[in-house]
């Protein structure tokens, strides 16, 4: 009886229930518990004995607010009820807060009868705290509603009565406020009343420039900073009460008060500014420069920092003015020379007379103020010279930066700068000097290097960071030196510093190729002396593997494009030698008129690719594949003929190179998939495995595919996943029919994951082909109405009916030539392929192996892996940090949106005890996102792997 009645009692709760014969089920809904559960929560703030009770029961409702669109105004008016009996503030401003919140994230709130609300709660509140609570409330919930001029007039009428108050906090809530709520109209459509109006907001936000507090004086200027932002024009008036603050006591109010000198400075540059003498007047834009100028003196770092930070972004400054900046000499203050008859001519008007012997012996001193006393000169005088020796890396970096911005617009003032731009490369701190170096890149066009200067650059070659030392090879390559003194400083130092550091060797090659180019005439009269030619003797052909003689020809050779004089000085072996570096780096050397005439005409010829004719190669390949009169056989064997012939023309044409590699990876994904069906025990595991990976390599390591063509490549992918449920299929009956249970278990695991992931591909093609526009063939047409009429996807059913299809299905269809397809590769620089050092290392710690590789065309930089292979099959997949992928600097993005990239890292390999050495190969691969899974990414490589010896040896016990 007892279990009759727990059966029951347990039915009773049951979300369903079957009465009679019916099978119908009735599904009882229930309110989700976290929306109930604040309006809940609300509704016990009337029995809280304590304003902590309340305090922490609002802290719950903050945490859970969800409610029900029926509970919120029921919500809100409890809230104010319990507001206007609490006596507690911090309880008030909760519960202002979560009027807030309730009008930001709650979908049923009223927002204009929560700001309605707020107003009448704060409207007779004493308490500083609640006030500025309930105007920050009312800040956010209006600016959801700022197209409503009614409701922002109203609110800043709200602020301006609460400016009244003595609070600093109150004061700046309400003047932020009125900056970014008064509502703004366009400047077409506004009236002489509109303007006024405005004058008159921007003349009450002035006045509290003045306030006490300097909290307030900042908020203030930062909302007509905020106004100006929005659209209103501030008036030139502002201009004389902003620069009293520039001496302010606090940083806050002179960093605020900067920002509008420069604004003022920049809107009304041609205005007159009065000086201190009263009568010199010079323009608006030079007196906000020679102020902002002051600043970089100021105690604060801040201010330091913004104010050479806002010197960079200056315009229209006279000449006079920015060449100050670099001269610590006192200036006259700006102050207007007068003649003598003129100062005579005011002691008469004085009354003081002399006794006669001597002009103005007897002459009374003119009176000082004591604020027009300055002990340290002011104005422009060495600005930039003070922040460029500033203590503090955020100061110089700013300054460095601002005499760039300036210099790129005047030359003059580059010209001048150089020589400290020069002196930074001295400075302590990595990032000043890349910013030196990466500023004297940009103005290279105005300036030109002497010796002295040279001098320093080329010390700071010696660094032993390789960016700073890459950044000086692009600075060597865009800038123009004086003399051929100057150049062979360069060449010399140069070939030195690639002894030392022959990791630089790529980026030496691109530096010395651009210094010929640009110095072609220089490099006439050093041609002898650096290609050892000798008038009388036969000199020792050099090593063209030699680093140092490959930039010396790479050099020469990119001048002689320029000056056809110093052909002929070139020996039988330099023809040669750049015979053969036009092959191996044609990045790097130009075409030159030299060799044989013919053969030098035939390499033109073929530099430029005739896409008809290439077009017509495509079509004369591919022309017979798709007539479906000829047997299967003889389509195969001509797919395999245009694979080779394709092949061949991507190692012939690099320009083409990425169109015909895609037809040929497809062609051959064609030739192994029908292999692979034409098997007699099923489709071989490996195979399946290598089309996989073709297929992915099809889908994400080409760029610039049309929607098309991209159907073609999915469509045999689906050809591809059918195959391996049949093979999945096929695996799981051979090891049901054997005795163990596990892998009869993994068997069919996989057979149901290849399931799944047919399935979920064909789900994704039918998306593809409905966007793209385009047909599918009858093989995909026979899949997806498969998978329509089956609902549960089983393998076995999918086997069977997937196979006749595979083996009825004709062969699919080549997709047509598109020369504008590129391919993503990577090429490994270091380690070397033909490195035979073997690493050694006690096992089961780690080991660093430098990398250094180069990838091209990739969509995506985070999506690099490094692959590492160990000879126990143990596969790792690393991910490169984001700083170790830096961009090329010859080509850093390409017309596709593509991005070329350069890895520099370090692999980490640990293993344990080896009896021998043995290979490691390392790789550059793509990690492929295939909708999600638990299972690692797949990888495409985009490089053959290179093998590094390693030997992990026993760790020594004892002494």
């Amino acid at each position: 009886m007892a279990a009759v009645l727990k059966k029951r009692a347990l039915a009773e709760y049951n979300k369903s229930f079957q009465d009679g014969p019916s099978s119908k089920k009735l599904h009882l809904a229930k309110k989700p518990l976290i929306g109930s559960s604040a309006a809940a929560f609300v509704g016990l703030l009337e029995k809280c004995k304590s304003s902590d009770e309340a305090l922490q029961l609002l802290l719950r409702i903050s945490d859970c607010l969800q409610f029900q669109e029926s509970d919120v105004e029921e919500a809100i008016k409890k809230l104010s009820e319990h507001f206007q009996s609490e006596e507690e503030s911090v309880v008030r401003v909760k519960i202002l807060w979560l009027f807030c919140d309730i009008g930001l994230e709650c979908p049923g709130a009223n927002l204009n009868n929560l700001i309605d609300e707020t107003i009448h709660l704060i409207k007779n509140e004493t308490s500083h705290k609640v006030i500025a609570q309930g105007i920050a409330t009312l800040l956010k919930l209006g600016s959801k509603l700022s197209e409503d001029k009614i409701l922002m007039n109203r609110l800043v009428t709200v602020a301006r009565d609460n400016l009244k108050d003595t609070s600093h906090q109150v004061k700046c809530r309400c003047l932020q406020l009125i900056s970014e709520l008064y509502p703004i109209c366009p400047e077409p459509d506004r009236t002489v009343e509109m303007i006024a109006e405005a004058n008159i907001i921007i003349k009450l936000l002035g006045d509290y420039s003045n306030a006490e507090d300097a909290r307030v004086r900042c908020e203030a200027f930062q909302s007509l900073l905020t106004l100006h932002e929005r659209g209103v024009t501030l008036s030139a008036d502002l201009y004389e009460p902003v620069c009293a603050a520039l001496s302010d006591d606090y940083e806050i109010v002179r960093e605020v008060a900067l920002k509008l000198v420069w604004l003022l400075g920049n809107k009304y540059p041609e205005n007159s500014a009065t000086l201190q003498d009263g009568e010199t007047t010079i323009r608006l834009v030079d007196d906000a420069f020679i102020r902002i100028c002051s600043a970089v003196n100021d105690l604060c770092m801040q201010v330091r920092a913004l104010a050479c930070s806002l010197l960079g972004t200056t315009r229209a400054v006279s000449d006079r003015f920015l060449l100050q900046t670099l001269d610590k000499q006192l200036m006259s203050n700006m102050k207007k020379k007068r003649t003598a008859h003129e100062r005579g001519a005011e002691l008469v008007r004085s009354g003081a007379w002399a006794s006669g012997r001597r002009w103005a012996d007897d002459a009374p001193g003119q009176l000082l103020e004591q604020a027009a006393v300055q002990l340290l000169p002011g104005g422009a005088a060495g600005a930039f010279v003070h922040g460029l020796e500033d203590e503090l890396m955020e100061v110089r970096t700013a300054a460095v930066e601002a005499v760039c911005q300036l210099s790129m617009e005047n030359p003059v003032f580059a010209t001048t700068s150089l020589d400290f731009l020069v002196d930074m490369f001295n400075d302590e701190i990595e990032d000043v000097r890349l910013r030196a170096i990466d500023s004297l890149t940009r103005i290279s066009h105005h300036i030109v290097l002497r010796e002295d200067q040279l001098e320093i650059i080329l010390g700071a070659l010696e660094d032993y960071s390789m960016d700073v030392r890459e950044g000086l090879h692009r600075m060597l390559g865009s800038c123009t030196v004086a003399s051929k003194t100057c150049l062979e400083m360069c060449i010399d130092k140069i070939l030195e510093n690639l002894k030392r550091y022959p990791q630089d060797k790529r980026s030496t090659f691109r530096c010395v190729q651009r210094m010929g180019s640009k110095h072609a005439t220089l490099v006439l009269p050093l041609t002898t002396r650096l290609l050892a030619v000798h008038p009388f003797f036969d000199m020792p052909e050099p090593d063209v593997e030699d680093p140092a003689y490959m930039c010396v020809l790479v050099l020469v050779l990119n001048a002689a494009a320029h000056c056809t004089t110093m052909l002929p000085l070139f020996e039988e072996h330099t023809v040669k030698h750049y015979t053969y570096l036009r092959d191996t780096m044609p990045h790097l050397v130009p075409h030159l008129p030299i060799g044989d005439a013919q053969q030098s005409r035939n390499e033109n010829d073929e530099t430029e690719i005739d896409d008809s004719a290439v077009r017509r190669f495509f079509d004369s390949v591919l022309q017979h594949i798709d007539n479906v009169t000829l047997s299967t056989s003889v389509r195969l064997k001509m797919l395999q003929s245009a694979e080779e012939q394709l092949n061949k023309l991507s190692e012939m044409e690099p320009m083409v190179s990425g169109a015909a590699n895609f037809t040929a990876l497809f062609a051959r994904c064609v030739l192994s998939l029908h292999t692979a069906l034409s098997a007699t025990n099923g489709p071989p595991a490996h195979a399946l495995q290598q089309l996989t990976t073709d297929c992915l390599r099809l889908q994400h390591q080409f760029s610039g595919v049309s929607e098309q063509e991209t159907a073609c490549v999915w469509q045999l992918s689906l050809r591809v996943c059918g195959a391996r449920v049949v093979a999945a299929v096929q695996s799981a009956c051979v090891a049901n029919t054997g005795t163990g249970n596990s892998a009869s278990s993994a068997a069919a695991a996989a057979a149901l994951a290849a399931a799944a992931a047919l399935a979920q591909h064909a789900e994704l093609l039918d998306r593809l082909l409905a966007s793209a526009g385009v047909e599918p063939d009858p093989f995909t047409i026979a899949v997806f109405q498969q998978l329509s009429q089956s609902g549960e996807h089983k393998p076995s059913t999918l086997a069977r009916t997937i196979q006749p299809l595979l083996l009825a299905a004709p062969l699919p269809v080549i997709p047509k030539p598109n020369l504008k397809i590129r391919m993503c590769s990577a090429s490994i620089i270091e380690p070397a392929t033909d490195n035979d050092t073997v690493l050694r290392f006690c096992a089961g710690l780690i080991t660093g192996v430098a990398l250094e590789a180069e990838v091209v065309r990739v969509r995506d930089p985070s999506a690099l892996r490094v692959r590492v292979a160990y000879p126990d099959t143990r596969v790792h997949a690393l991910v490169p940090p984001r700083d170790h992928l830096r961009p090329l600097d010859h080509t850093n993005t390409n017309d596709d949106g593509t991005q070329n990239v350069r890895l520099l890292t370090k692999v980490l390999i640990s293993h344990g005890v080896w009896t021998e050495p043995c290979g490691v190969d390392i790789s550059v691969c793509l990690a492929v996102d295939e909708g999600g899974g638990r299972e690692a990414a797949p990888l495409v490589e985009l490089c053959r792997p290179v093998r590094v010896t390693v030997a992990p040896k026993p760790i020594k016990r004892g002494i």
